[in-house]
């Protein structure tokens, strides 16, 4: 009996574990392309294992499409100073990332950030500037909620 109820004690403590799944980031996205979305926060899922943003982005034929933007877990964002009231919807935001290796599923996964200031004109410096500040080796970076319309240092 007292071996059933330590082989039930060390159960319970193996479920209790947090196990995390993960998937090579370059099955999904296209890691050799970035690409810059400007658009509108429909919602934003702080969460584990990835948080998520979905953004409205109007695209140069008058459609809009809702893209998929995955971003770190709400643990990490929680340590650079995101919280889940961070992004809300309707907020303009701009972002650089790598792109779903299926065009029409319209993924994204983050490298930077910048929220977009209310009557700000849409962004006229040359993309490459602004995905130039991300870098995904760099340990630690990410684009910081205290920023506001600036885009952050190297992720």
């Amino acid at each position: 009996m007292r071996r059933l109820g330590m082989l039930a004690v060390a159960g319970l403590a193996a479920a209790s574990v947090q196990v995390e799944a993960h998937h090579p980031i370059s099955e999904v996205y296209d890691e050799e392309q970035v690409v810059v979305l400007e658009g509108e926060v429909a919602s934003f899922l702080f969460g584990n294992p990835h948080s998520m943003v979905h953004v409205r982005v109007e695209d140069s034929g008058g459609g809009a499409h809702t893209w998929a933007v995955e971003w770190h877990a709400a643990r990490q964002l929680t340590r650079q100073g995101w919280t889940a009231a961070a992004l809300t919807a309707g907020d303009r935001v701009r972002m650089c990332g790598n792109p779903g290796r299926d065009p029409g599923a319209y993924r994204l996964y983050l490298l930077n950030l910048a929220r977009i200031a209310p009557g700000a004109q849409p962004e006229t410096e040359a993309n490459a500037s602004f995905c130039d500040q991300t870098r995904r080796d760099a340990p630690g970076n990410s684009p910081s909620p205290l920023r506001g319309d600036t885009p952050d240092r190297p992720r």
